[in-house]
């Protein structure tokens, strides 16, 4: 399957999955609040954060309400009236909508300057590029835009998510699985992804070699029909 063909799949998903609400997440997700409670708090109490992959806005919400100023990208306009939702829930101005941008799900390039940012995440987000070599493509852009002592957070989804255990199957070399939930009763039904998958810690660095690496760690729950959510978590910083 060619790259385009992944990436046009995956972005076809999420506009009808935020045209419809059907994904509409409106409180940060626990793990980036313990990353901002755990280490930006003490090393990085202010500055300039980016949101690759803002999805609803609900994590790009969070920092703006800590005191951050507060970028995002987003490949679908259909995330944009999410945005706009949380942004109203929290009585946030409106007007910081202009910070967010639309890109292309192929470019490779970030339209920031360089050393711009303090803080780059990604949540959930960077398993959607179709390689390694793309996602490191982006990673020497992120870099680039990062400052000197500046810090990433990306969590990627491990070979443990019940994804990969019970909905996936490898479609070629390169650590690519499709996802199909078939099973009309499943909440998931009618889900169909093609997901960069990360093999283990090792793999993990090597993905993100770019960045020094601060720290990695997992989280993982289970509940009902959900087996596990493993996602790897990467922080890492620009030297």
């Amino acid at each position: 399957m060619e790259n385009s063909q992944i990436l046009t799949e995956n972005q076809f998903l999420y506009e009808r999955l935020y045209t419809k609400e059907e994904y509409f997440p409106r409180y940060p997700a626990d793990w980036v609040i313990r990353f901002h409670n755990m280490y930006l708090k003490k090393h990085i109490p202010s500055g300039r954060v980016m949101d690759y992959g803002f999805g609803s806005g609900n994590n790009s919400v969070f920092f703006l309400e800590k005191g951050y100023e507060t970028w995002g990208l987003e490949t679908t306009n259909a995330a944009f009236p999410l945005l706009k939702a949380n942004l109203e829930s929290r009585n946030l101005d409106l007007t910081l909508i202009d910070r967010f941008s639309l890109m292309s799900p192929e470019t490779t390039h970030l339209p920031y300057e360089d050393n711009f940012f303090d803080c780059i995440i990604s949540n959930q987000v960077l398993y959607y590029l179709p390689s390694e070599s793309h996602i490191q493509a982006i990673c020497s852009e992120m870099l680039r835009c990062l400052r000197p002592g500046g810090c990433v957070f990306f969590t990627m989804m491990g070979l443990k998510n019940y994804y990969i255990t019970h909905h996936a199957k490898a479609i070629h070399a390169g650590n690519i699985y499709e996802v199909t939930v078939e099973e009309p009763q499943n909440r998931l039904f009618g889900i169909n992804q093609l997901i960069f998958v990360v093999r283990d810690e090792s793999h993990l660095k090597q993905v993100f070699s770019a960045f020094e690496c601060l720290t990695v760690g997992y989280f993982d729950q289970s509940m009902f029909d959900l087996t596990s959510n493993f996602h790897w978590i990467f922080v890492g910083q620009k030297p």
